[in-house]
């Protein structure tokens, strides 16, 4: 930020005096209408209390007349009974002059009806008199209670309220019931002068509404039980005041609920919010509006005084920001051109890298068809040599062959750092494969170094060839072993790893990573030399010593795995190798049991072999043949394809990957559009990971391969072939 003059000062000073200024006049504004607004709800509250106090004392006088009819009612039928005749007259008496009480009636434990004032029973329907009966049969505890509202003649609405009639040794004899007219407590909530907006009702203890003036009809008989006034105020107290929308207009209504003390009813007196609100909101808009009105003009003021200030801070802002500006330029461009060179660095690195594995993985594809001819013929001559028993023979051929496989290895290390080495990943489990390998990397550290495998639990299976980590541990045991030349101790750890970063521009993605690592106690390496450690031949071994392809061969099946390689290390302190390896997704199956070895002499069978190179064609012919197959051997997919046109009868299609105009997986697919049945074996010196991906089903052979490799794909494929056709 740039340094400011301090008039700067005084132009924030005046900005903050002006949001200042609003911010208290907002407030006083704010506390002044919700002092105003809280003390008349709280005002409203209390009169509704006091209205609500009042309503319910003289309805709970209504009611108690209605018991005492009742009561007396009860007291009447016990003492003549069994002759109730006159009763009736007696009752009627009783009820002249009472506007709140319909109709007394008396009903045995049967439900039939002893006496009736009311003798069309147009105030005591049958179903409302049966439920209260039903009540009492299930608990004969109850003494008063009081009926669901039900309608009458004329549009009014009436509630029972009984009393139990119980003989002298406690036997239910049955019930008085009292039919109240509920229109007499609408009438009486009408003769006390409300606001225009309130409302009265009269409910049951479990929310029905028995009565409400203004009347609305369709509320009679509702039950607002789970509501405020009931689950809040009658749950835990007698009387109470609260704010809550009505159920029937959907108003904010101020609402005073007072229960009965002697009967299960409950008076609610409630008047809307807005309507006592109203002269509130229109003294709190004349106070906002001249709360404005004076704000805005300290404000503008505050502001136009600020604008003049900010002026002259812009002009002496200005040069300041100018050479600042000049500055953050020349360190931004310090930094491009430095961010450009180390970016120049790594893409050399890495193309040189890739030119050198472009150059491998050539050299080697060529030097594996080289080698397939060498150990092809050797093996052929073998075979002669131990059917004509010829010692001196046999063991030259030998020592042929053993020099062909090391050149095959070498050539494998090649591939693996070309990364085009065909892979085949599986789920492994790491942590069995080292333990697995103790004793062959024992016997490859010696008698000075000595291994320790740190292995984790519950490490994640891996998703890699094992052959091609073992090959990679081993390598690196191997390095570290001739870094520490007085011996010492070598650790072996797995561990579950999870990256959330890239490393490096062409780097494996972040995710989870099952992490080897190898770190030994040794020389280190230097920092000249660590840039090119992964360079195949590069070592800094004597003559003699090593082929350098070890480090490469890490390096290359770690990233053709599609995982990482990293280095820690220390000149004189130690290295630390750690190989980053693909979590699978899937637990890796059991190991098989090792099968018997496969006697060489194949079965008979039609074989169509495709190879452009002749003399890795012709070896491979020869080596079908001596195993008893039947061979036709071209050189190309079109001789291969017209062939099966004419309608040979082939078994197996045995064909090389890479070869000029139609390769091997082109080929095997118009082949099998001719015929269905027919089995592909594919042969390679080396397959593009991105580019092949082996079809479910087939077969491939590595060049270079021996009799015993092609003899065990060639019998496997038919296997599988007779399998389908029996299937079929």
């Amino acid at each position: 930020m740039p340094k400011r003059h301090h008039l700067a000062s005084v132009s924030a000073a005046l900005r903050v005096v002006a949001v200042a200024v609003f911010v208290l006049a907002a407030g006083a504004v704010y506390h002044e209408l919700h002092s105003t607004r809280t003390a008349i709800i709280a005002d409203t509250e209390r009169q509704m209390a006091r209205l609500d106090m009042v309503f319910a004392e003289q309805t709970g006088r209504a009611v108690e007349v209605v018991d005492l009819l009742v009561t007396g009612a009860v007291e009447t039928v016990q003492t003549r009974r069994p002759n109730v005749a006159d009763v009736g007259e007696v009752l009627r008496r009783r009820l002249r002059g009472v506007q709140q009480i319909a109709a007394i009636l008396v009903v045995d434990a049967d439900g039939r009806t002893v006496v009736a004032t009311d003798t069309d029973r147009s105030s005591s329907p049958p179903s409302a008199v049966e439920a209260l009966l039903v009540r009492y049969r299930a608990d004969p505890k109850n003494d008063l209670l009081i009926g669901q509202p039900f309608r009458v003649g004329d549009n009014k609405w009436n509630v029972l309220l009984s009393r139990p009639d119980y003989a002298p040794d406690g036997k239910f004899l049955g019930i008085v019931v009292g039919s109240i007219n509920l229109s007499y407590f609408e009438d009486f909530y009408r003769a006390v002068e409300l606001n225009e907006n309130g409302s009265v009702m009269l409910h049951l203890r479990d929310g029905t509404i028995l009565a409400r003036f203004p009347h609305v009809d369709q509320a009679i008989g509702t039950s607002f039980g789970n509501l405020p006034p009931f689950t809040e105020v009658l749950a835990h107290a007698q009387a109470g005041t609260l704010q809550m929308e009505s159920p029937i207009d959907g108003s904010i209504r101020v609402t005073a609920i007072r229960a009965l003390r002697a009967f299960p009813l409950a008076v609610l007196v409630s008047v809307e919010q807005g309507r006592i609100l109203a002269d509130w909101r229109y003294e709190a808009w004349s106070l906002i509006g001249s709360a404005i009105a004076l704000g805005g003009v300290v404000i503008f003021l505050l502001l136009s005084l600020s604008r003049r200030s900010r002026q002259v801070e812009r002009l002496l802002d200005e040069t300041h920001l100018a050479h600042e500006s000049a500055t953050k330029a020349r360190d931004g461009l310090l930094q491009q051109i430095s961010e450009r060179e180390r970016a120049e660095v790594a893409l050399k690195q890495a193309q040189r890298m890739e030119a050198i594995g472009q150059l491998t993985g050539g050299v080697a594809h060529d030097f594996n068809n080289l080698l397939t001819v060498v150990l092809g013929n050797v093996e052929i001559l073998q075979r002669q040599a131990a059917a004509d028993r010829n010692g001196a023979l046999e063991e030259r051929l030998s020592a042929i062959r053993t020099a062909a496989e090391r050149g095959a290895t070498l050539t494998g290390h090649l591939l693996a750092f070309a990364r085009r080495q065909p892979l085949m990943p599986k789920p492994t489990d790491l942590n069995a494969m080292i333990a697995g390998m103790r004793n062959l990397l024992d016997s490859a550290l010696g008698a000075k170094a000595h291994a320790r495998v740190v292995l984790a639990v519950n490490l994640w299976p891996a998703m890699v060839d094992q052959s091609q980590i073992e090959l990679v541990v081993l390598n690196l045991v191997i390095n570290a072993r001739d870094a520490m030349r007085d011996g010492g101790i070598i650790t072996i750890e797995t561990a579950n790893h999870r990256r959330t970063e890239k490393i490096g521009p062409d780097g494996s993605p972040p995710g989870d990573y099952v992490a080897i690592t190898v770190r030994d106690t040794g020389t280190g390496i230097a920092p000249e030399v660590l840039p090119r450690v992964f360079e195949p031949f590069f070592t800094t071994k004597g003559p003699g010593a090593g082929s350098g392809l070890g480090l490469s061969q890490v390096f290359g099946t770690a990233r053709q795995s599609g995982g990482e390689v990293r280095i820690e290390t220390a000149v004189r302190r130690g290295t630390a190798v750690t190989v980053d390896l693909p979590r699978a997704t899937v637990i890796p199956m059991r190991a098989k049991t090792a099968q018997p070895e496969i006697r060489l002499q194949g079965t008979q069978a039609n074989i169509l072999l495709v190879d452009d190179d002749d003399l890795v064609r012709a070896v491979s012919a020869a080596m079908l043949r001596d195993l008893g197959y039947h061979v036709r051997d071209v050189s190309d997919g079109e001789a291969a394809l017209a062939i099966l046109a004419a309608g040979a009868d082939m078994d197996i299609l045995l064909t090389d990957l890479v070869m000029p105009d139609m390769n091997g997986s082109q080929l095997a697919a118009l082949a099998q559009v001719r015929r269905e049945d027919l089995s592909v074996v594919f042969i390679s010196g080396y397959a593009e990971q991105a580019e092949f991906v082996l079809p479910p089903g087939h077969r491939l052979i590595h060049k270079p391969f021996t009799v015993g490799d092609l003899h065990a794909a060639i019998e496997a494929a038919l296997l599988e072939r007779r399998r389908v056709l029996v299937t079929i």
